[in-house]
């Protein structure tokens, strides 16, 4: 397997979802005071653990991917990849992840395994509820406590940490409802639910915005305690592209689909986590 097609298989770059928020957690508990082999160890933590969990999506749906036409080029749809070539990397990610929860701290380790749980039900959600999109979000949103664990090991008792959690899960949630429309039509006749089969794409899409309206309220809560003008300077563009991101979908145009999941929320943990960074900067918790 050449590198490019294993970063292809994995969506390396969907990582950007994910880390801003998780580093998020360690900078709470950091407090101004910062260990860097302990922040390249949750980078490291952090992207296997997003491997890991997108290899087992791609293993477990693989039977109902090989009917859907907008997947025929992936990689184990395709055959390019072999079923024990992904199993295989599965369980190279899974334990790179693993290492690197151990080389962080005891209790990091000790709780990991819940995370790797979560990676694998996660898809077979898909099989028996419509608000999956609210499971993924979680795994996702776990990783805010998990930085935070990774630099503090004991459990987090400060209202801030709890607010990014949530909104960071909601986040997720409402724009993944927006991602599942090119295959909502191929989702019914395989059974498998989202709010966009089950309740249809206008309600869905008004799940969605309401989803992101509880996220964005999170995310001023959050300023409030923290009283940072550079914070609520930085709420100015996450509004905007959450916004902008639902103001250009178009159901019958999939590329309006991709531009709204990519180029927004490509920037938003960014921004998040510059204005969380400059606010800790000048205060202590």
């Amino acid at each position: 397997m050449k590198l490019m097609e294993i970063v292809d298989y994995i969506k390396l770059e969907h990582t950007v979802f994910d880390l801003p928020f998780v580093f998020s957690g360690a900078v709470l508990a950091s407090n101004g005071s910062y260990d860097y082999f302990k922040l390249i160890l949750i980078l490291v933590a952090t992207t296997f653990a997003r491997a890991t969990a997108m290899s087992v999506n791609r293993i477990e749906g693989l039977k109902f991917d090989r009917i859907n036409p907008r997947k025929k080029d992936w990689l184990l749809v395709s055959g390019k990849m072999k079923l024990g070539t992904a199993i295989t990397l599965t369980i190279v990610f899974g334990t790179i992840f693993e290492l690197s929860a151990y080389l962080l701290n005891t209790f990091v380790f000790l709780l990991s395994p819940i995370v790797l749980f979560m990676f694998v039900t996660d898809p077979f959600l898909k099989r028996i509820t419509p608000w999956r999109h609210i499971y993924m979000g979680l795994t996702i949103g776990v990783g805010v406590l998990a930085g935070y664990l990774a630099i503090t090991p004991v459990f987090p008792t400060t209202l801030p940490l709890y607010l990014i959690f949530f909104a960071s899960s909601l986040w997720i949630a409402g724009f993944d409802m927006i991602y599942t429309i090119p295959d909502m039509e191929h989702d019914k006749t395989l059974g498998l639910r989202t709010v966009m089969t089950d309740f249809g794409i206008k309600r869905g899409l008004l799940l969605s915005n309401l989803i992101h309206g509880i996220t964005f309220t999170f995310f001023l809560l959050l300023g409030f305690y923290l009283r940072s003008f550079f914070y609520f300077l930085s709420l100015i563009p996450i509004s905007i592209l959450i916004f902008y991101q639902h103001y250009i979908v178009n159901p019958d145009d999939p590329r309006s689909i991709k531009v709204s999941f990519q180029n927004s929320n490509t920037f938003i943990g960014f921004i998040f986590l510059i204005g969380l960074l400059l606010s800790v900067g000048t205060q202590a918790f």
